[in-house]
């Protein structure tokens, strides 16, 4: 019975030294895993961040760009409708300084706009610039005004309308984190 004994107490020794082993390899992979989950998180989370600080970013330059192109235009408009002897320098000048403030504007935009992540939403942006660009460069004459500020303010809706839902599912899925 002693030999028994003996080999129990030899077992019980490498018994316990393997459970040491296992338990500690079976921390070390929970260790790993949550290191893995940290930086997906942190890594989500910088990402969210680039994206937030970007979209109401593109936000306020697009509403900057739109307000500067209606001035423009309505400038434009009200010129083309005097008679040309009634134009003044002055009025003419701050038509030029209206399309300059556009161009300057649109410029901005343009400069951000590469940086919103989600494609969709990104033509959305350009094709509002675009349109903003485009529209309005007809002649009074010819121009449907009312139907051209309609228009374009569709266009322009309908990318603020995507880039403030972009930043409400943003700060949702934050406030579900």
């Amino acid at each position: 019975m002693e030999g028994w004994n003996f080999w129990w107490g030899i077992a019980a020794f490498f018994l316990g030294g393997l459970a040491t082993q296992l338990n500690g390899w079976l921390a070390y992979r929970r260790q790993r895993k949550d290191r893995a989950d940290d930086a997906t998180a942190a890594l989500r989370q910088r990402r969210e961040e680039f994206e937030l600080q970007h979209l109401v970013e593109v936000n306020q330059l697009l509403r900057d760009c739109m307000a500067s192109r209606v001035s423009a235009l309505f400038l434009r408009w009200s010129n083309e409708l005097q008679p040309d002897d009634q134009v003044t320098a002055e009025k003419k000048e701050e038509q030029k300084t209206a399309e300059r403030t556009f161009t300057a504007a649109r410029a901005k935009l343009q400069s951000q706009v590469g940086f919103v992540l989600d494609d969709q939403l990104r033509q959305k942006v350009e094709d509002a610039t675009e349109i903003m660009s485009n529209f309005g460069d007809e002649s009074a004459a010819t121009t449907d005004r009312a139907g051209v500020l309609l228009h374009m303010h569709h266009v322009v809706s309908a990318a603020h309308a995507t880039l403030t839902a972009r930043v409400r599912a943003l700060y949702a899925g934050r406030a579900g984190s």
